[in-house]
């Protein structure tokens, strides 16, 4: 119950710091007035980008377009603007009604406020294009604000909070070299006592349907990419994979279920096949060291690329590209034909999932992330591993397969390198693996420098792609576009900045910071172990921010799925009667707000786990604090930049 209280006490006093400037800063509201705007569109964005304006100011607005039909759509307001060339008029339809009798103007008076109390809190707007222009229609966007900006002003206040607490925390007066943290701390077994639970989840019956449910999901990816309609937002393909795929994983699977995606993933499916010529019992057999019957050549994979190295890279290109594979349906089904078929191949050639383990783009995002989950795989008594000497759960036998991604279940300290496949737990004769509930984000630091990097890879790009996908800027979307303006010297710029980015800038300088908080500290641990542990201490963030960049990802797309649904090539087929649903964004005046509660949640965590790294160094809190203060004021800046970003 302490526990509990403690963490509402600082809830309480994050949302104090918060609620008071946002209620405060009501009273500095100006006095509304009119103002001429002209929006100019094109492709890929609108002139003006951002629309600043008092609450209750009367916007006069005129519309032109440099090439072809636009639209202003904002559905917060309950208008959708229809821009044409070829007229200085525009059709205004509202959103909440299309079909009802559009008006003709040449002007559109907006009235920037909301009613009732959510004239007091919601803020921003973002106005888009509902008239397909080009591939990179999607990404047309600005933004609209209202002053006060009180989501602003509350966020940057919570953060306030938050630092408030962390330094709070540091100063307790406790002898910090006392404090430590079991292994297992806030552990609870998920299948002690449920037989049922266990049976369920170790049945390859279970598994085996979720998976083919994903392979069937995936065989519309590629069937409807390549061969259905070119516009994006209407290819069921496209929208599976970017929309609800990744909202998924990035926001559900992950977070809650850990590497759960690899339990069901269809890439590997093909390959375990080949190499166990079986679909459900493990064949008894001798295979090097493995008590099954493998297929093919089985080799070891090379020693100096048993790292996380080779699949950083993979994401890296493909990250390169994305704005391509999300624009061009095309790209993407044949980039998911290459996902299913190199794992099929590199299985006849080298041992278990050496796909899955070295190179899978995918397992850079779940293999760190899944350390933040709230489920994990481990053994019951490592006294019990200690003493096993078959180590079944490593190398399988007539119950369970070798484990795929070579691993003994008593050597398994964190989730990163465990794909979920469960094999384990019909293996073991001794009954001595589960599956563990546990604290959200409980894992901290980095075992060696390729996870690091992986880490900073992943904290760096969620950043990128949020100011690429989600920012109003249209400059920046002319470094990505090769697709139809065919940018390619602006985009070799791009990719140069992202590598430099990813590979150096950032880790420079979190090991600068380390450094720094070493001298500052006159602490004798090494810079390797500070950076490591800094690095690793990114990850709640990380994912937090991944989050928020995701859920505007889904929200905004949800119509043009139940579109696609009906109608999943374009070709005019209207399956359940939903393809010509008019667009509704789902609570498009919320998003805002969820994406600053996931920022602010990612620096809570973050600042959390970069206390707990420094307390194994036995210093004083006054010393504590020089150590982690570089890093934890980098962290506090960046949520800082995020939450501008996000919120105004």
């Amino acid at each position: 119950m302490k526990f509990k209280i403690s963490h509402f006490i600082n809830l309480l006093i994050v949302v104090c710091f918060g609620l008071v400037p946002a209620v405060i800063c009501q009273f500095f509201t100006e006095k509304p007035t009119s103002r001429h705007i002209h929006i100019r569109s094109f492709r890929y964005g609108k002139d003006p980008y951002v629309i600043r304006c008092n609450r209750g100011d009367t916007l006069l607005l005129t519309f032109s377009t440099d090439d072809t039909g636009h639209s202003f759509f904002l559905q917060e307001f309950d208008m959708d603007v229809k821009i044409s060339p070829s007229s200085d008029e525009v059709t205004v339809f509202r959103t909440s009604d299309p079909t009802s009798k559009p008006v003709i103007t040449k002007e559109v008076t907006l009235i920037a406020k909301h009613s009732g109390i959510y004239n007091y809190i919601i803020s921003k707007s973002n106005y888009r294009c509902h008239v397909w222009c080009g591939p990179m229609h999607a990404f047309e966007q600005g933004k609209l604000i209202l002053l006060p900006n009180t989501l602003l002003i509350f966020s940057l206040g919570s953060l306030i909070g938050i630092f408030f607490i962390w330094l709070i925390a540091i100063f307790k007066n406790v002898k910090q070299k006392n404090i430590s943290f079991e292994e297992k701390e806030g552990y609870k077994d998920l299948l002690k006592g449920r037989s049922f639970l266990r049976k369920l989840i170790t049945s390859r019956y279970t598994q085996a349907t979720l998976t083919i449910i994903t392979m069937v999901m995936i065989y519309i990816v590629i069937l409807t990419s390549v061969f259905g309609t070119k516009v994006s937002g209407r290819n069921i393909g496209v929208l599976l994979m970017w929309a609800i795929w990744l909202f998924a994983l990035v926001a559900v699977i992950t977070p809650f279920f850990g590497r759960f995606w690899c339990t069901i993933c269809p890439l590997p499916f093909f390959g375990d096949l080949i190499q166990r010529k079986s679909f459900f019992n493990p064949v008894k057999g001798k295979t090097k060291i493995y008590n099954n019957k493998f297929s093919g050549l089985f080799l070891k994979w090379p020693e100096w690329l048993k790292n996380d190295w080779p699949r950083l890279f993979v994401f890296l290109i493909l990250a390169t590209f994305s704005t391509t594979l999300v624009a061009t349906p095309f790209v993407s089904g044949v980039t998911v034909i290459m996902l299913m078929v190199v794992p099929t191949l590199m299985s006849g050639i080298w041992e278990l999932r050496a796909f899955c383990r070295y190179i899978c783009p995918v397992s850079v995002f779940v293999g760190p992330f899944s350390r933040m989950s709230t489920l994990s795989l481990r053994n019951i008594s490592q006294e019990a591993c200690d003493q096993c000497k078959p180590h079944y759960c490593e190398k399988g036998n007539t119950s369970g397969w070798a484990c795929p991604y070579g691993l003994n279940v008593g050597k398994i300290k964190e989730n990163s390198d465990c794909g979920l496949c469960l094999e384990c737990l019909r293996s073991c004769s001794y009954n001595n693996v589960s599956l563990y509930t546990r604290p959200f984000a409980s894992e901290k630091g980095s075992r060696n420098l390729s996870e690091g990097w992986m880490t900073m890879a992943s904290f760096t790009i969620s950043i990128i792609y949020s100011i690429l996908y989600l920012g109003p800027w249209p400059v920046v979307r002319d470094y990505v576009n090769i697709m139809d303006k065919h940018n390619w010297g602006l985009f070799g710029i791009y990719s140069l900045l992202m590598w430099t980015l990813v590979l150096v800038i950032v880790p420079g300088i979190i090991y600068f910071l380390s450094y720094a908080g070493i001298r500052l500290s006159k602490n004798n641990r090494s810079v390797k172990q500070v950076f490591l542990e800094n690095a690793g201490s990114l990850l709640p963030f990380a994912l937090m921010n991944w989050i928020a960049f995701v859920i505007p990802m889904l929200f905004v797309n949800v119509t043009f799925i139940k579109q696609s649904l009906s109608d999943p090539f374009g070709w005019g087929w209207d399956f359940f009667g939903t393809a010509n649903t008019p667009w509704h964004q789902f609570i498009p005046q919320y998003i805002p707000w969820l994406q600053a509660l996931a920022v602010l949640t990612g620096l809570y965590l973050s600042l959390r786990n970069i206390r707990r790294s420094a307390i194994v160094s036995e210093l004083d809190p006054k010393n504590t604090l020089l150590l982690i203060l570089p890093v934890s004021l980098f962290l506090a800046g960046v949520t800082s930049l995020m939450l501008l970003f996000f919120t105004n």
